[in-house]
């Protein structure tokens, strides 16, 4: 079992390998030629690196005819270089930024999630940069403006990658993919009534799961006891990650499955989305090859109800390689997401899976006018149509946001 400071030090070469592959990404594409099945293709927005952002890696809210984006990059390019929210109104076909961050020590900064809203007009979401301390933040926005509601002291985490979960009394759930007491990321709530409550520090023992990068799902039990569950990118019994709840009256933490590399799939970097029925679903960003090298990538699932574990699909290379994103239900048994890399060109794709873990590839990626390396999932309308962002690529080299048609 490694150390916590080599888990750490293999959690940072992953974003850094991310981030370098975007750095190339982010230069003026190359126009190549479009896939095969462009017709099903729209490009929305291609994103400038300017005030309206550049690089956005969350995945895309759909609100009342909108689309919403954050943008890791861009925003007010003097002094503020630190992200941005961008809205796209689809009946118009327009665009325009909705607020540029402005970093430490008032501001969010470099925001990897997207949003999630309450209905009644307001926003949040969470940044790995900004805050008093530079540790991050949760921030909300509403009424035409933007404010940190907590910002993260290391003690109670740092740099929340994930997205947040908000339950029907309005309070807000969440991770954090470092700090906390062994360093090793932290599971948190935060009540509609303005507190900030620590559930869980990860990296209690060696075979803890540590580093998520993604957010959790509040599921409720018949007696309504609450429990959150989410993913680990590394740590466990075989340092591939974990899947793991957190009860909210105990704060205890269990381990549901340790994953192991190799065919069955590692290191998950999107988070699960439930049915409802006991089951859960998620995306493994490495394994699948059963030679013990790194592979492609998984989509599994989840039994609460059997402690089970399955591998639905692996990915192969030219079908998608490297999910990084949770899945988005479609309410009918079908599941979308993106892979980061992978596909027709090598540059990602976006998915579809049926409940009976038939893959079928609805995009491959270019790297050209239509954009590269998805890093975030997707978002589905009330007809069918699916909307995401492209980290890369674009017009301007700094990612688009897309829609395809079933």
């Amino acid at each position: 079992m490694t150390s916590k400071l080599t888990r750490n030090n293999n959690r940072t070469s992953r974003v850094a390998r991310v981030a370098l592959t975007l750095g190339l990404a982010i230069l003026p594409a190359m126009l190549a030629a479009p896939p095969a099945k462009a017709q099903t293709f729209k490009l929305l927005y291609a994103f400038t690196g300017g005030l309206d952002g550049g690089g956005p890696w969350g995945t895309p809210l759909l609100t009342g005819g909108i689309l919403y984006a954050t943008t890791l990059y861009g925003g007010n390019p003097s002094p503020n270089e630190f992200g941005s929210v961008f809205e796209f109104v689809l009946a118009t076909n327009t665009g325009t930024y909705l607020y540029d961050f402005a970093g430490s020590p008032y501001d969010a900064a470099a925001p990897m999630s997207g949003l999630i809203t309450d209905g009644m007009g307001n926003f949040f979401g969470t940044s790995t940069q900004g805050g008093f301390l530079m540790h991050g933040t949760v921030y909300q926005i509403g009424g035409g403006t933007e404010f940190p509601i907590n910002s993260f002291n290391g003690s109670d985490g740092a740099i929340p990658e994930g997205g947040l979960f908000m339950d029907a009394a309005g309070d807000l759930y969440g991770t954090t993919s470092q700090g906390g007491a062994n360093d090793c990321g932290t599971v948190w709530a935060f009540s509609a009534f303005g507190s900030f409550v620590p559930l869980y520090s990860f990296g209690s023992s060696q075979t803890d799961g540590v580093n998520p990068a993604s957010g959790v799902v509040l599921v409720l039990s018949p007696s309504f006891i609450g429990s959150v569950y989410g993913t680990t990118t590394e740590g466990g019994s075989h340092n591939w990650g974990t899947i793991y709840s957190v009860n909210l009256m105990t704060k205890a933490e269990t381990i549901l499955y340790d994953f192991r590399g190799g065919a069955a799939g590692g290191t998950p970097v999107g988070g699960l989305v439930y049915n409802g029925k006991g089951d859960f679903y998620g995306t493994a960003s490495q394994g699948g090859s059963a030679d013990g090298t790194a592979g492609n990538g998984v989509v599994f699932g989840y039994s609460l109800k059997n402690k089970a574990y399955k591998v639905l699909h692996t990915f192969t290379g030219p079908d998608g390689s490297e999910p990084l994103a949770a899945l988005t239900p479609d309410g009918q048994g079908n599941y979308y997401g993106t892979t980061f890399a992978g596909g027709a060109h090598g540059y990602g794709t976006v998915f579809k899976m049926s409940s009976a873990g038939t893959l079928t590839t609805l995009y491959s990626f270019a790297n050209g006018t239509d954009g590269a390396y998805p890093y975030g999932g997707v978002t589905l309308d009330s007809s069918g149509n699916v909307y995401g962002a492209a980290t890369g690529g674009g017009q301007h080299g700094w990612g688009t946001l897309f829609e395809i048609t079933p």
